[in-house]
């Protein structure tokens, strides 16, 4: 079957040479680089999470079914809870819609591959391998997480928590934020670097538009999981105290999580959103009414997002003004989704709709969205929502806008580009047929839990006095219809490999990535083929090869990713596979330096397009201001969290009294210092001179040696002072976390420094070739500026 479908022409990879067909495609599925690959294995690994997440979502039903069921016992059934949901948002939306994005950004821009191939590679893999670690936590002494998807606090503490399970889940999830910052700065950079001539912003196409707002989101949202969930690790494998404590505890937890967690809904919804405006357009035989206004409705509601998360904190305590201020700004968030509803309508009106299986789950989309919407008007109210805070109204509303909404808008997606991808035309009944059966089986789980007001979520069972039987039971059977449904789709995609030969542009759509046989200058190699280049499509294959097809294959991201998931899970199994995590990620690491001081990885130049507003910045460069962008969020919830510490805790050691400020001030003028030197370097390089640069980036690197050993001595002197296994107190846990985290990425500049000695020795500067050198420049100075804020917070404070 693999041999007859069409996703790459098998010529793409015939420098393999003299290798079996089947090591050929073992090779190419696992080493890909080429972003419509990379698009493709995530959208099958997706599809292997939501099998998981649908196994455990059987089970938990069955166990609602009934009165007194006993089906699954407590500890079990809050284990499918917690799993449930993590695996269902954070393993099969997201990564679907960035499936999506993988493949259709580029074609959608006119752009050859996404702006870092390896680093679209790298992103994928960890993805994988986090995955993998968060369902081996099922396996580990204690079992999986069981706190909930939220992982509130103290439910994740050693009291409530004591297996290894929580530890190795959280691992999990930071592998996987890992991932998602990895794979937003390529897909931005690839946005705002790679478009086309002619392809402005205001003229993106709608699912490209949607996808740069989400990925903003992914940027600004995952940081603050990643530093929640390093505290959290602290607390449960160091001693520290940010969560068991009363000055930070549930509360700081809740303002960490939920900056991330609300977020995250609109993350797993705007994908689908851009799939759905789409295909509203191209099945009505119009344009997208009100396009502008629509594109700055997104813009809002990514802004707003961040603005909003303290409606879940309702009931734990937040002043009367917080509660308030996150009243309007949640009433507020409905004014740009009415705006995208009043778009989605105005592009119907008076078109010629077609119901094709797309259209039909892009409306159900839609219809879902508003039902759950209207719901979520209720909980924004303060009065409303001590009543229905922690019910299953809540579970149906959520369910509608953030599981609802995007699943059939991406399912919806799958239909339409499946001819794209394919070659193929999917069966049209069979499509209906699973639309009915889903948009059935879906209202009938979660409608009735609109009635369950009364009833708390995650309880393990209840019984028949309270009336909730019947509406539990219509929900089961809501399930045994919904999920396997699902197996119509999985058929239908597979059936679709043998299906009829599409034609080029099936739906007569006027987007780019239809484009195939159509002469686009911009498209690298295949000035002829247009960008539909290596699918289907009625193309002849030799028709439409193109030099991306042949996108190098690379090794160093399953390396890499492997032993950064191995040494993660080291955190639950222990020191050994922390090591042999490390040992593995070196190699990785190692490999793809080689490779680029080797010159072994090269993408062939682009021509250059449109980049307003970034013309002028070279791609790398901009690269790294989007990384800073994310690691400046990181920084500021790990520091605002210190704040908030800070201002609920009334013993807070006098300044001096804990960390010697003589030292801390030697420190601080030798990171100053250190910047001084890494900028001397880069002016040597500038100006010709390969020895000023190894000499001053030398300087830099002693410069840090020093400044780490200065930490090195600070943190040994205040560990002595410890009593054994006591727990340690705020202040210290403040200061050794965020040191420490401060002092890794000193560490990670340092490796990066001895890379740049070693490319300089061998000319790989010049006056003219020293992006890389600047480059590292941006990301010290940043690092050393966050000393300079760390250190008056922590010394003189």
């Amino acid at each position: 079957m693999w041999s007859r479908t069409c996703f790459h022409d098998r010529k793409a990879r015939g420098h393999l040479g003299g290798v079996s067909l089947n090591t050929v495609w073992l090779k190419r599925w696992l080493f890909t680089t080429n972003h419509k690959d990379v698009g493709i294995l995530y959208l099958v690994t997706s599809f292997y999470f939501a099998f998981l997440a649908g196994i455990l979502a059987f089970l938990m039903r069955t166990q609602l079914a009934f009165p007194s069921e006993t089906f699954l016992q407590p500890p079990q059934y809050n284990e499918a809870v917690t799993m449930h949901g993590l695996i269902m948002v954070l393993w099969f939306l997201s990564p679907l819609g960035i499936a999506f994005a993988n493949y259709f950004v580029p074609l959608q821009i006119g752009a050859a591959d996404v702006a870092f191939a390896r680093l679209n590679a790298t992103s994928y893999w960890m993805y994988v391998f986090s995955g993998i670690t968060a369902f081996a936590s099922f396996f580990v002494p204690g079992g999986s997480p069981a706190s909930g998807w939220t992982n509130y606090s103290p439910l994740t503490s050693l009291q409530f928590s004591p297996g290894s399970g929580e530890t190795l889940g959280a691992a999990a999830l930071i592998v996987l934020a890992a991932s998602n910052t990895v794979g937003t700065v390529n897909i931005l950079v690839t946005i705002l670097w790679h478009r086309a001539r002619g392809v402005s912003f205001v003229k993106l196409p709608m699912f490209t538009m949607f996808t740069f707002w989400t990925m903003l989101q992914f940027l600004w949202a995952f940081p603050s999981l990643i530093a929640g969930l390093i505290m959290l690790e602290a607390d449960r494998l160091l001693g520290t105290s940010f969560f068991t404590s009363t000055a930070g505890g549930s509360i700081l937890w809740d303002h960490v999580w939920w900056f991330f967690g609300h977020p995250e809904v609109y993350i797993v919804l705007l994908p689908a959103f851009g799939i759905v405006a789409g295909i509203i357009a191209t099945f009505s035989g119009r344009p997208v009414y009100a396009r502008k206004p629509l594109f700055a409705a997104v813009g809002i509601v990514v802004l707003l997002s961040y603005m909003v998360y303290g409606h879940h904190m309702f009931l734990t305590g937040i002043s009367l003004t917080e509660r308030e201020v996150f009243t309007i700004n949640t009433e507020m968030i409905s004014v740009p989704f009415g705006v995208l509803m009043l778009s989605f309508i105005g592009t119907l009106y008076k078109g010629a709709v077609k119901l094709t299986t797309p259209m039909l789950f892009a409306l159900g989309s839609v219809v879902i969205f508003v039902i759950g919407g209207l719901s979520g008007v209720f909980n924004s109210s303060l009065a409303l929502d001590i009543a229905l805070r922690g019910t299953y109204f809540v579970v149906a509303h959520f369910h509608y806008v953030m599981v609802g909404a995007s699943e059939f808008g991406l399912f919806a997606g799958i239909y339409y580009w499946l001819p794209k991808m394919t070659g193929r035309m999917y069966n049209e009944t069979l499509g209906k047929i699973h639309f009915i059966l889903s948009f059935v089986g879906f209202n009938l789980i979660f409608f009735p839990m609109f009635f369950l007001e009364s009833m708390p979520r995650r309880i393990v069972t209840y019984a028949a006095s309270t009336g909730w039987g019947p509406a539990n039971f219509i929900a089961t059977v809501g399930a045994f219809i919904f999920i396997p449904s699902q197996l119509l789709l999985v058929y239908n995609m597979g059936m679709t490999l043998r299906g009829p030969r599409a034609p080029a542009n099936p739906w007569n759509s006027t987007d780019r990535e239809w484009a195939s046989g159509t002469s686009m200058p911009h498209a690298v190699g295949a000035s002829s083929h247009g960008i539909g280049n290596g699918l289907g499509n009625g193309v002849p294959h030799s028709a439409s090869e193109s030099v991306h097809e042949a996108s190098p294959l690379s090794t160093r991201p399953i390396i890499l990713c492997l032993g950064f998931a191995v040494s993660m899970a080291g955190l639950a199994f222990g020191l050994p596979v922390i090591i042999v995590g490390l040992v593995i990620l070196a190699g990785g690491v190692v490999g793809w330096a080689w490779d680029d001081y080797r010159g072994r990885f090269r993408l062939p130049e682009e021509e250059e397009g449109e980049r307003w507003p970034f013309s002028k910045v070279p791609k790398d460069k901009l690269a790294m201001w989007t990384f800073l962008g994310s690691e400046a969020v990181l920084f500021g919830v790990l520091l605002g969290s210190y704040a908030f510490i800070r201002v609920n805790f009334p013993y807070w050691p006098a300044p001096g009294s804990l960390h010697d400020i003589n030292v801390g001030s030697v420190d601080t003028i030798i990171v100053i210092t250190s910047s001084l030197t890494a900028y001397l370097g880069l002016q040597s390089i500038k100006a010709g001179s390969k020895r000023g640069l190894i000499g001053w980036l030398g300087v830099t690197l002693l410069l840090g040696i020093l400044s780490l050993a200065i930490k090195g001595s600070e943190w040994y002197g205040l560990v002595q002072g410890l009593a054994p296994g006591a727990q340690i107190g705020l202040p210290l846990s403040s200061y050794f976390v965020t040191t420490g985290i401060h002092s890794a990425h000193v560490l990670a500049g340092m490796f990066l420094i001895i890379y740049l000695v070693k490319r300089a020795a061998t000319g790989g500067f010049s006056a003219e070739r020293y992006g890389t050198v600047e480059n590292f420049n941006l990301y010290w100075s940043f690092v050393n500026c966050v000393w300079l804020v760390v250190f008056p917070l922590f010394y003189l404070l």
